[in-house]
């Protein structure tokens, strides 16, 4: 059969090669030493997979670790005013959030006014507030149905009775060039396509919160037959779950494009300068305590049958309103809380008796006798009336200005606080959270409401303590909030402290 092979001389020779030469004896003894060698192999393989294994779960480890402490960091400052005292005129909110609004690179722009799909007209409904929420929206609107806007009509029929248009509020032309990449905007239709056109805008009132699908099934194919429609009553008539960059238009025309006219703007800074001068910080708070918004609420403010029959005969204007109990809405939250309400909470909350208010409002229900009690608890009390003498009497017939001087010094103001959850609340608080996160309290009338309730039978102290647990409880509740807005998008924001 050939050559035997030693064991010595096995060593030299490989498997394979060797397998048919050797004896049955000396080959099961080769295949042991090349089975050795083999799990030697796959040990030391062993070892250095686990080796690296073990670098990459350290390295990873560093870098989870860094990104744990930066994630902690995060809550820690969150969290701040849990386990310390919270700072009563800062946020601390501050560095986390800002505003976004950048219009995306990709984005293509506006249509010229000839190429559109047609001109939208839009009606606004209600006071300044809720008008500048149709504003926003219209714009958007007119952006997904490709559509020209004209310059949005101001409501001059509701409660307030005021007949500004929108140049008398608003810098027409500023709104006009600053959206100008996003929607093309015209004071009104030109003459020849008016001349031209067979029968006049067509008018509908859509349903609230429509979405986009809406407006392209049911309002492009009559802004292309038409070649212009009118859009009546024009307040939330559109939904909030849109796109990015719908909703970052939405930024750019609440807070950029709808800028207040120059004398309204003027008349404003002078009133932050003079209560500057006084205090460097101050307090705003808006009281929406006017005869109508009680009346509308349906509660009840201990003024007897005379309070009663008033709001009443008021209420008789919203037909379609159904009968409430007074009791049952306040301990729902649907209640504005009173002038002495709102002191009360900001004295439990901390601020001192010689802070700076500044108290935008209109007509107060109860007059003097209603707002005694809160200038009791705060004497350094202000309005515009009070700081403005002559300078506001062009503005006095006019609600809606008189609301956008109110609306600059409560947006300037190192606090914002509100009594209710209306059109202005909303919108201050998101302005003021987009401009930098200042400090907004917006209460939570529900949780409050049995506080309110037995206040006198109970120690300041423990008053105190206890509108300061609910305080803890709302920013708990904010922050599980916020971290769900930033994992879904959802932005349904309850009444909080806030920014």
């Amino acid at each position: 059969m050939g050559k035997q092979l030693t064991p010595q001389g096995l060593s030299g020779v490989s498997p394979p090669c060797s397998a048919l030469l050797v004896p049955e004896k000396w080959l099961r003894t080769a295949w042991a030493c090349q089975r050795r060698r083999a799990i030697s192999r796959s040990v030391l393989c062993g070892v250095m997979l686990f080796a690296i294994g073990l670098v990459s779960l350290f390295t990873g480890q560093i870098a989870a670790d860094l990104e744990w402490s930066r994630i902690r960091g995060r809550w820690r400052s969150k969290r701040a005013g849990y386990n310390t005292p919270t700072d009563i005129w800062k946020s601390e909110f501050a560095n986390l959030y800002h505003g976004c609004s950048d219009r995306s690179p990709h984005l293509r722009d506006a249509v010229h006014d000839s190429e559109s799909n047609g001109y939208l007209l839009i009606a606004t409904s209600g006071g300044l507030n809720q008008q500048r929420t149709g504003i926003t929206d219209a714009v958007v609107v007119a952006r997904i149905l490709n559509a020209t806007l004209v310059v949005p009509e101001l409501d001059h029929y509701s409660f307030w009775k005021d007949d500004s248009d929108f140049a008398d509020i608003f810098d027409v032309d500023w709104f006009i060039n600053s959206l100008s990449k996003d929607v093309t905007v015209v004071k009104r239709i030109p003459d020849k396509v008016m001349r031209s056109m067979d029968k006049p805008p067509y008018t509908m009132r859509v349903p609230r919160k429509s979405t986009p699908g809406y407006y392209l099934q049911q309002v492009l194919p009559i802004l292309l037959r038409r070649r212009a429609v009118q859009l009546t009553k024009f307040d939330y008539r559109l939904t909030n779950k849109l796109d990015e960059e719908l909703q970052k238009l939405r930024c750019r025309v609440n807070y950029h494009a709808l800028r207040f006219t120059k004398p309204i703007k003027l008349i404003g800074r002078n009133l932050v300068k003079r209560m500057r001068t006084m205090s460097s910080r101050y307090i705003a708070v808006h009281l929406r305590f006017e005869p109508d918004m009680l009346a509308f609420s349906g509660c009840y403010f201990g003024g007897g049958d005379r309070e009663r029959n008033e709001l009443g005969e008021i209420r008789k204007r919203w037909a379609t309103l159904p009968d409430m109990s007074a009791e049952v809405e306040r301990s729902r939250g649907k209640c504005p809380l009173t002038p002495q309400e709102v002191g009360l909470m900001l004295r439990a909350l901390g601020f001192v008796n010689n802070t700076y208010l500044y108290v935008a409002s209109g007509e107060i229900y109860g007059g003097e006798a209603t707002l005694q009690p809160l200038k009791d608890l705060f004497p350094n009390f202000y309005t515009k009336e009070m700081l403005s003498g002559n300078d506001l009497k062009p503005f006095l017939p006019f609600s809606s200005r008189l609301a956008a001087i109110d609306y600059i010094v409560c947006n300037e103001s190192d606090v914002f606080a509100t009594n209710n959850n209306g059109n202005m609340a909303k919108i201050l608080a998101g302005h003021r959270r987009y401009m930098g996160h200042k400090r907004t309290i917006r209460p939570n009338a529900k949780k409050l409401s049995s506080l309110f309730k037995a206040w006198k039978q109970m120690e300041w102290e423990m008053f105190s303590r206890k509108v300061n647990l609910e305080l803890e409880e709302t920013k708990r509740c904010y922050i599980t909030q916020r971290l769900k807005v930033e994992t879904s998008g959802d932005e349904s924001s309850s009444m909080h402290l806030s920014g």
